[in-house]
């Protein structure tokens, strides 16, 4: 009887430990139909906000974001964020005016070097060709707001305004 007990108790505890390693797998597709219909997004300070417009250069294209302002305790400055698409395709110095707001006038000019080490430091600089935009040297990876990294196939720069 004793025999039987252990048994049993071992066949238990071995059905409730597989049962709770496979109850994940059986559940996952609930569990993220669930989270994804909770209308959760990624804060545009990481995402660097929506696509206003893309603007053609030679060979490569300028993707400019709508002005990203931060929340309460956020302390971060508001920024604009570029994205130099095909970096592939990008020159080895890429010094563009960008028309930011779309009024037809330069608001800033941006300057970097592309090395084709996609793991090396970037750095740039802003120069602000009107007075709603910060001007910026000597820019890497110091701030959300002010910054130049290499995502995928693209460059980005976040260029902050001045508020």
């Amino acid at each position: 009887m004793k025999q039987l007990k252990a048994t049993f108790g071992y066949s238990a505890a071995g059905a409730t430990l597989l049962l709770a390693m496979l109850v994940p797998f059986v559940l996952y597709g609930s569990f993220s139909h669930f989270f994804s219909h909770l209308g959760l997004k990624v804060d545009e300070i990481y995402s660097g906000g929506p696509k206003v417009r893309t603007i053609a250069a030679n060979g490569y294209s300028i993707d400019v974001h709508r002005e990203v302002m931060p929340h309460l305790l956020q302390n971060e400055k508001a920024f604009v964020q570029l994205d130099w698409r095909k970096a592939n395709d990008l020159p080895a110095h890429v010094s563009d005016v960008v028309d930011i707001d779309g009024d037809g006038q330069p608001d800033v000019r941006v300057t970097f070097d592309v090395p084709r080490d996609r793991k090396a430091y970037l750095h740039a600089d802003i120069e602000s060709l009107n007075a709603k935009y910060e001007s910026a040297r000597n820019i890497s990876r110091e701030k959300f707001s002010r910054c130049i990294v290499r995502v995928d196939d693209a460059i980005i720069v976040r260029v902050p305004v001045e508020k």
